[in-house]
């Protein structure tokens, strides 16, 4: 099966760009400044979805040692063809699959990753995998998408026409996403279609798990991320947790 976004890895930034402008600039720099604040250099960090580095490139140009997970061969692809991009490790895998023996200092989960987890055991295994990439006492910043992102937009500028459908399925919480843009690149008009399934989930049930697997909230950072649509929180993995992967997906720690 297709991955989201393959088909159109090599717009996403001008994509992305075009819909959202200086907000999605800005955006990108407001998560760097609070990671900078809230990790110091030298440090490892993990970035799970990292698309076509975003952030892990200023991320690395900042001088941290970074590491972009990402299940979309081809948005990793564009990440090692950007400036600064050829340096930055990668891991080809679902957040949910990722192992490592390296600690890092601190994972990001950010930009709606949560909503292509479809499945409580996959997200499990997501914050799982987080927990287990992170020294005792390393952080983790995550968001957490609200109802308002789970619907249809459209958005047309002078070489773009986007048309993005969201429509809930028969599954509780299981939306349909279909996406049709048409680009203008050097005079030529390219079609990107793609269409995949998304879920909301619940902030409170988020939480609880993050709590069952030995993450704290060090702070509520949803006024900092305003107009984003979803809310951010700056996690802490337990200095003394001790986590082992249960069957279901749950961690058994004591």
């Amino acid at each position: 099966m297709t991955k989201p976004h393959a088909s159109w890895a090599g717009s996403y930034d001008l994509i992305y760009d075009q819909s959202f402008g200086e907000f999605y600039h800005s955006l990108t720099h407001t998560t760097i400044e609070q990671i900078k604040e809230s990790v110091r250099l030298p440090a490892r960090i993990v970035d799970f979805g990292a698309g076509t580095g975003r952030l892990s490139i200023p991320l690395s140009a900042c001088g941290y040692e970074v590491l972009a997970v990402e299940p979309c061969e081809e948005m990793l692809n564009q990440l090692s063809q950007k400036p600064g991009g050829a340096s930055i490790s990668t891991f080809i895998g679902k957040m949910q699959d990722f192992q490592t023996d390296t600690y890092f200092d601190m994972a990001i989960c950010v930009f709606t990753v949560l909503l292509y987890l479809l499945d409580d055991i996959s997200l499990k295994k997501s914050i799982q995998a987080a927990s287990n990439s992170l020294r005792p006492g390393g952080l983790m910043l995550i968001d957490i998408p609200s109802k308002a992102i789970f619907s249809s937009f459209q958005k047309n500028t002078q070489i773009m026409q986007r048309n993005v459908t969201v429509s809930p399925t028969h599954v509780n919480n299981i939306y349909q996403y279909e996406e049709k843009t048409v680009l203008i690149r050097d005079g030529q008009s390219v079609t990107h279609v793609d269409r995949f399934q998304i879920r909301y989930w619940n902030v409170e049930f988020v939480l609880m798990l993050l709590s069952d697997y030995g993450f704290s909230v060090t702070k509520n950072m949803s006024v900092e991320f305003a107009g984003t649509g979803s809310q951010y929180f700056l996690m802490k993995k337990k200095e003394n947790t001790e986590q082992i992967a249960a069957p279901d997906g749950r961690s058994a720690h004591s």
